[in-house]
Order: C-alpha cells, then sequence, then structure tokens
C-alpha cells in the first residue's frame, strides 16, 4: 500500500492555515520535517488518480476523496508492502465523519497526551487504519520516516531540498 506525505508550499492557503503549517514543520525533526500532512493511497485508477484517506482539519475529520491527482512537485509516495490497504479502505469507511483531532495533533509534537476518543489527526487516522500502535505518538514526519524504514520511495523520481538543507533523492 502506498502513503503519500505532503511537501507542498501552502501558499494558496490563507494567512493563518499557513502559520499553522510553518509551526509543524519547526517542531519536526530529521529527513522528513517538511512534511505537514499524510495520506493512505486507498485504490489507484488507470487515468493516474488516486483515492485516498486521511483526516483533515479543512474537511472537519476522518473522510476519503476519490480520483484526486496527487502532484508529483508537492508529495512523496512510500510504497510500503507490509501495511494492507484493504484493512486501510474498511478502517476508513467505519470512521468516516468522524471528527478532527486538534488537540491530539498539537500533542504530537509534546512530551504529554492531549488526543481525543472518536477524533483523529492525520497520520493518526492513516496510522490506525494500518494497524499501528499508538499512531498517536507520530507527528507527519515521524510517521513518513516510519514508512520509508518499512518501505521504498516511489516519487518524487528528483532531488528534493528541505527547509533544513537535506536532500532526499530517488535518483
Amino acid at each position: 500500500m502506498k502513503i503519500a506525505c505532503y511537501i507542498g508550499s501552502h501558499k494558496k492557503d490563507k494567512p493563518s492555515v499557513r502559520l499553522g503549517w510553518a509551526l509543524v514543520r519547526f517542531v519536526q525533526r530529521g529527513y522528513f520535517c517538511n512534511v505537514t500532512h499524510v495520506e493512505a493511497v486507498l485504490a489507484e485508477h488507470d487515468d493516474g488518480t488516486v483515492d485516498i484517506g486521511s483526516s483533515s482539519l479543512r474537511d472537519g475529520g476522518v473522510r476519503i476523496k476519490q480520483r484526486v491527482h496527487l502532484n508529483p512537485e508537492n508529495w512523496l509516495i512510500i510504497d510500503v508492502p507490509t501495511f494492507d490497504r484493504l484493512r486501510a479502505v474498511k478502517w476508513f469507511k467505519k470512521h468516516n465523519g468522524e471528527k478532527y483531532d486538534t488537540l491530539g495533533a498539537v500533542a504530537s509534537a509534546v512530551p504529554f497526551r492531549l488526543n481525543s476518543a472518536n477524533k483523529w489527526f492525520c497520520n493518526e487516522a492513516v496510522g490506525a487504519a494500518v494497524g499501528l500502535n499508538s499512531p498517536e505518538i507520530f507527528g507527519p514526519a515521524q510517521f513518513a520516516s516510519v514508512c520509508a524504514t518499512l518501505g521504498n520511495l516511489v516519487l518524487p523520481k528528483k532531488e528534493v531540498k528541505f527547509s533544513r538543507g537535506v536532500i532526499w533523492s530517488t535518483q
């Protein structure tokens, strides 16, 4: 199964949203410090679009989006063969419509737990969907690192320079 990790600039977002993503990037460490959001790729279509599942503040919580084009300039795609796509599809259908966990998202960057029952932030939802224990302890960068450790980077097929000078390349 594939996991999509957002590394875009958020230039189209409102200033308040851009500030939030800047704070996410500020507290994260490691190779994937620029990852601000993750999605589970639930289906791939012949036209290059995908169905994705995650939890999003912008969308109100857990949801599935169908036939989305993921711009390779903005997404790292990691294939994690040990993650079960059918399990993830079932999880997202079961939890569809549950609220976004703002406190949990904040708590993934601090040393104490604040997450709420039946609420989910992006990588907490994706992690739960693929069967990770305690997915609420990961931020997007940590979750991306776990996925890259277990799987293989599929996209991009070029170098990516992160804000802290780390370069990731599939060439």
